[in-house]
């Protein structure tokens, strides 16, 4: 279950791929992102639980993204319900449920080390008075917290970007996945890096206008995403 290491340029790739992948039925995937992004918009605007629940079950609607995308890449016809493959499969919806525990474990503690930081930042603010040194120190503190959640979150992400389809497409144990996620996404740090700055355009031209980019850009992603993981693990 060790990744390959592939060349810099795969990041590419992957990006045009995504978008191979997308228009062979642009319709169609344009719903599957409706359904994610509705069901993402419900769960967050119910309070505190709403955001755990969104953590848990994600990784479960992104593996059914996956599948579609592994249909549409095997020239067969996609469907409405393969958004839903991780709760059909009952066998792939506990490891994909952990795979959820994890981030929601890791964004419990990022918020609670970030709000250790801030909080006595906040302190030295309301304390510092005129003392300009104290107020940017204070605001150090700030910016540490920001960057503590950057970090662990980064850290989580890459833990499970590929741990979902290795969970989802070979039925590997979520803590085996997750290990194996991790080492694949810093063997190939350069092909990631260079799809990540380039996904990071598209992302900031998806949000003009009233972010309806997003309508296209997220299911695209699940092509990406999917291709990234079949140049990684499965054999040339």
């Amino acid at each position: 279950m060790e990744a390959k290491t592939v060349d810099v340029s795969r990041g590419i790739a992957w990006f045009s791929g995504g978008w191979r992948i997308f228009m062979k039925n642009p319709g169609l995937w344009i719903v599957l992102g409706i359904i994610v992004l509705a069901i993402t918009v419900v769960l967050s605007i119910i309070p505190i639980l709403g955001i755990f629940a969104l953590s848990l079950v994600m990784p479960v609607l992104i593996a059914g993204l996956l599948y579609a995308a592994r249909e549409a890449d095997a020239g067969r016809a996609l469907d409405v319900l393969h958004v839903f493959q991780g709760f059909r499969d009952k066998e792939k919806l506990t490891p994909l449920l952990s795979l959820g525990g994890l981030a929601l474990a890791g964004l419990l503690a990022s918020f609670a080390l970030a709000f250790l930081l801030a909080g006595g930042s906040m302190v030295t603010m309301m304390l510092s008075g005129e003392r300009p040194q104290m107020a940017a120190g204070a605001m150090g503190g700030f910016m540490l917290a920001g960057l503590v959640i950057l970090v662990v979150e980064l850290l989580v992400a890459t833990a499970i970007v590929y741990a979902i389809p290795l969970v989802m497409f070979r039925g590997t144990p979520a803590g085996a996945a997750m290990r194996s996620s991790f080492n694949a996404s810093l063997r190939n740090f350069l092909p990631l890096l260079v799809f990540g700055v380039v996904y990071l355009f598209a992302a900031i031209v998806a949000m003009l206008p009233l972010m309806l980019g997003w309508l296209v850009l997220l299911p695209a992603s699940a092509g990406m995403l999917y291709l990234s993981y079949k140049d990684l693990y499965e054999p040339a």
